[in-house]
């Protein structure tokens, strides 16, 4: 006996598993697992092409809104940069969400370094873009890429403080994406 599911993807093409009997209970908690990975982070990033703000950049290509374009491989351009002392990064989902979980897309998703990963930062967020509240501190990030979830909060500004900014020294903060999640509906 065997068992057949088949999906199907977001580029239209058909997934097709079979699994035969000696291994269906083994293949099927995978599938199951697997199945709750995916659906706990699906859903819009709230933050794609939204308005963004932030320290001074870089250099002009390198500003905040690069970190709402949902792209990391427009080469090494495709980020927000800072070297200022006060290095924070901030988006406006223009109206209050309710949030629960941040992804940030750091220099090595971007093809870069990952010694140049963000080291230690704090995520706020707030509904009057004013008064902020710190729903995410973090020490000690190697990841290229790191998810952040926490309780679920209404916020409508969602702000990156970075503390260090790499692993090695240097000066230069560098996300390449930042995506809140969430339902965009609650607050309205």
């Amino acid at each position: 006996m065997q068992i057949v599911f088949y999906r199907i993807l977001g580029s239209g093409s058909l997934l097709r598993w079979q699994i035969m009997m000696p291994y269906r209970r083994a293949a099927l908690l995978a599938l199951f697992l697997c199945a709750g990975a995916a659906l706990a982070q699906t859903g819009k990033n709230l933050a794609l092409h939204r308005p963004a703000a932030g320290s001074t950049p870089c250099n002009e290509d390198e500003t905040p809104a690069q970190a709402f374009n949902g792209s990391v491989s427009g080469g090494t351009g495709d980020k927000w940069c800072s070297t200022e002392d006060s290095k924070w990064l901030q988006v406006d989902l223009g109206s209050n969400a309710r949030i629960s979980s941040v992804i940030l897309r750091h220099a090595g998703a971007g093809g870069e370094s990952s010694d140049w990963n963000t080291r230690a930062f704090k995520i706020h967020v707030s509904t009057d873009g004013k008064t902020f509240t710190t729903v995410v501190t973090v020490t000690d990030n190697t990841a290229d890429v790191s998810t952040h979830k926490f309780e679920p909060v209404t916020a409508r500004y969602v702000q990156l403080e970075v503390i260090t900014p790499t692993q090695d020294g240097d000066p230069a903060a560098r996300i390449y994406e930042f995506e809140v999640y969430g339902d965009p509906v609650a607050g309205k």
